[in-house]
């Protein structure tokens, strides 16, 4: 059995499972399903479009700039949104990264995918070797003519990644944590004048642009995930497929029911809520919270918010860290960890 043919038999098997809810957002996304071909991801959306209820508002296709895309095939298959993993627009920090692609490649890409996409997206990197304030900030200004949308990633490295490697013997060093961070606010500063509003840490949109789809994971909704190392939640249950390809087509996935599950418990959940949605520009509705897990959020927290307090913002119930001390939140959040 190919990969594919697993991935249409877990939609129709998760489908049984769970088709009656309506789904409104869709991510094809996890690497470069460009590459699998037009036919094959007509037969995944074919699959879900028969399996699930779908009234599809956001439609995501994600895509690198050096793959063979076919937009015009995606856009008529019902994708409405690309988002392309760009990363940087200088062509010496792409080598050293390890990227097939360079910048001409790459707006190249973005061209062509405005011919065919209103809502497209860029993936920015900041840290990367040899990467300055200045090319992160150009990398921003070459992408902005082509997007709506940017989301701005710091570096971080897994052992698997080749880099990594060649980081270990020496050939090439990181840029310290003050300079990324100098990197950020300098991309933050220029999208904020080009227009485009900080909805999550990482993520930049103008007006009407913000992901709808990512939105789902801050706000801390149900999702289903359904491929090789998917993850869903669903009725306070977490799921991972397995990343293996074999035991994946092997049948250890979601749709059969042979996921790995793990409980979310009940303060795992209230932390959760509260850690995502201090990443955002909404900010935690806390009255939410209140009834959701009938606490007293002000009254649980009040040592917290006590020493919070210089770094926090309250509009109303809605509590939100102060926009300039927002690269603060993990440790904020980690503050709630009680």
């Amino acid at each position: 059995m190919s990969y594919i043919d697993a991935l249409c038999e877990e939609i129709r098997e998760a489908g049984a499972r769970y088709g009656d809810v309506p789904i409104d957002t869709l991510y094809i996304g996890g690497g470069t399903p460009g590459l699998a071909g037009i036919r094959a991801l007509e037969r995944v959306v074919n699959a879900l479009d028969r399996y699930f209820l779908l009234d599809l508002d956001e439609f995501t296709v994600e895509v690198n700039p050096d793959d063979d895309n076919p937009y015009r095939a995606l856009r008529a298959l019902g994708a409405n949104r690309l988002s392309m993993g760009v990363q940087c627009t200088d062509d010496a920090v792409l080598r050293v990264a390890g990227r097939r692609h360079d910048a001409a490649t790459a707006l190249g890409a973005l061209g062509r995918a405005c011919e065919c996409f209103d809502n497209v997206s860029a993936d920015i990197m900041l840290g990367l070797p040899e990467q300055t304030v200045a090319k992160a900030t150009k990398s921003v200004d070459d992408v902005l003519p082509f997007v709506k949308h940017v989301s701005a990633y710091m570096l971080k490295l897994s052992d698997s990644v080749p880099m990594s490697s060649a980081l270990r013997r020496g050939e090439y060093a990181l840029p310290d944590d003050d300079l990324t961070v100098d990197m950020y606010e300098a991309v933050y500063a220029r999208l904020r004048e080009r227009g485009m509003a900080r909805y999550e840490i990482s993520n930049f949109s103008l007006p009407g642009y913000e992901s709808r789809h990512n939105l789902k994971y801050w706000r801390r909704e149900e999702y289903i995930g359904l491929g090789a190392a998917a993850h869903s939640e669903i009725d306070d249950v977490r799921y991972a497929n397995p990343a293996s390809i074999v035991e994946y087509v092997s049948g250890k996935r979601l749709g059969r029911g042979a996921a790995r599950g793990e409980p979310v418990s009940e303060d795992e959940r209230i932390f959760e809520h509260i850690m995502l949605a201090l990443r955002t520009a909404e900010g935690l509705d806390t009255a939410m919270l209140d009834k959701k897990f009938s606490i007293n959020f002000r009254k649980r927290y009040a040592d917290v918010l006590k020493n919070l307090a210089p770094l926090l913002v309250w509009r109303g119930d809605v509590l939100s860290i102060a926009d300039d001390k927002l690269l603060l939140e993990s440790a904020v959040a980690r503050e709630f960890m009680i």
